[in-house]
């Protein structure tokens, strides 16, 4: 655990850490090509060696600065620990395997659904054995089809499975419904582009062209775990963090638009962005594009004018469920919160300390970090290493702004 001390303001400068999103993305395209695949700037958390590890498995050989790999995929048994993007990726290029690869995980990661996932492998004559989430069998071998339909509205994480699939047997995706968190599926064409894989799109459906090289990548900086210093800028400060490509894809790039909404002051330059303290109002958002900023934007709303509205019914599967563990920590800090079918009811207030359990999900622990810095009194944030998932450094980093002391 960790105690959080309130503060008078927030000021100085940080670096983003690498893209996670961009990180596993690399090293599974990296895997995919023959020959070897120069890593440049990737972020290394507990998500990323949970893919770097599958690489491995899968044959490559490789460490953070490339990945060697003969373009063939081998059985595997494959641990994603708690990273769903590892698991769900590795159930697809399981399927390139002749032979039995099993892929499993830990904690939250074993309710996480897989069903649309594994249809669609069998629509594409691999054989799964699952429950409908982990662990999960695959009896890879021939891919009998190079059309195939899958389901968007649970995770866009399915369609980038197959997508990665798509690059190395050809393929044609259509996503049968609305897709949720779009700008993810963005990043992944970005980078299958990087590959040299060639990919056309007609509305939901999508063509993979069978082709992969890739020779580097270079991976950018990510403004999922920057959102938290820049909320922070809004409320307390002035914070600028820097290595944030203003011209990249990103899906949680939208806090930049959404912190001016709120009413901060809000600078954008080529490589960073910076905020300012500003009279916050609340406002009414859908998050279903960009669901990891749904923590931090609901500690915006406590501390905004008036009431927000944050819509997001995907997020009861996550890490956790997002919604339930924002209103249950807020409503310990006295925050005006109430529960809905599909999203978050805020009112701004004042905030008191707390014992606050993010029951293990690091996105939601880095909020209530933040949130903490402005209630009265002592708080204490348990299982705060869980942050290592995406954000190892993000404690030393708030340290570097003043607070922590």
């Amino acid at each position: 655990m960790i105690e959080i001390l309130p503060i008078k303001e927030l000021s100085g400068k940080v670096e983003a850490p690498p893209s996670k999103s961009y990180t596993h993305r690399a090293l599974f395209l990296a895997l995919l090509s023959e020959g070897k695949t120069k890593i440049e700037n990737p972020l290394v958390c507990t998500d990323t060696i949970a893919t770097l590890n599958a690489v491995k498995d899968f044959g490559a050989k490789g460490n953070w600065e490339f990945v060697e790999s003969d373009g063939k995929i081998r059985p595997a048994l494959i641990d994603a620990i708690e990273s769903g993007t590892t698991a769900r990726i590795s159930i697809a290029i399981s399927a390139l395997a002749n032979g039995e690869s099993i892929i499993d995980g830990r904690g939250s990661l074993r309710r996480r659904p897989m069903k649309p996932l594994l249809r669609a492998l069998g629509d594409l004559g691999i054989r799964t054995e699952s429950r409908g989430t982990l662990p999960v069998k695959v009896f890879g071998g021939k891919i009998k089809k190079n059309y195939v339909k899958i389901k968007g509205s649970i995770s866009s994480q399915f369609i980038t499975a197959l997508l990665l699939l798509g690059a190395k047997v050809g393929l044609t995706i259509e996503v049968l419904d609305e897709i949720v968190s779009k700008p993810y599926l963005n990043m992944t064409l970005k980078a299958l582009k990087w590959a040299n894989v060639k990919v056309e799109r007609e509305s939901s459906v999508f063509h993979v062209y069978e082709g992969i090289k890739s020779k580097s990548f270079s991976i950018p900086g990510d403004y999922s775990s920057a959102s938290f210093f820049l909320a922070a800028g809004a409320i307390f400060g002035k914070v600028r963090v820097e290595n944030l490509d203003r011209d990249d894809v990103q899906a949680d790039k939208a806090i930049v638009e959404l912190l001016r909404e709120f009413g901060a002051n809000v600078k954008v330059r080529k490589n960073y962005v910076e905020v300012e303290k500003n009279e916050l109002v609340g406002q009414e958002i859908d998050c279903k594009d960009f669901p990891d900023l749904f923590p931090i934007l609901t500690v915006l709303g406590t501390y905004s004018k008036g009431k927000t509205v944050l819509k997001a019914k995907h997020l009861r599967y996550k890490e956790s469920d997002r919604i339930r563990n924002m209103a249950l920590n807020l409503a310990k800090m006295g925050a005006k919160v109430k529960e809905l079918n599909n999203g978050l009811l805020i009112e701004g207030g004042k905030l008191k300390d707390a014992i606050l359990d993010p029951q293990g999900d690091h996105r939601v622990a880095m909020a209530l970090t933040i949130a903490a810095l402005g209630a009265k009194g002592k708080s204490t944030i348990l299982n705060e290493r869980c942050v290592e998932k995406s954000y190892p450094s993000f404690f030393d980093d708030l340290k570097s702004l003043g607070a922590l002391k």
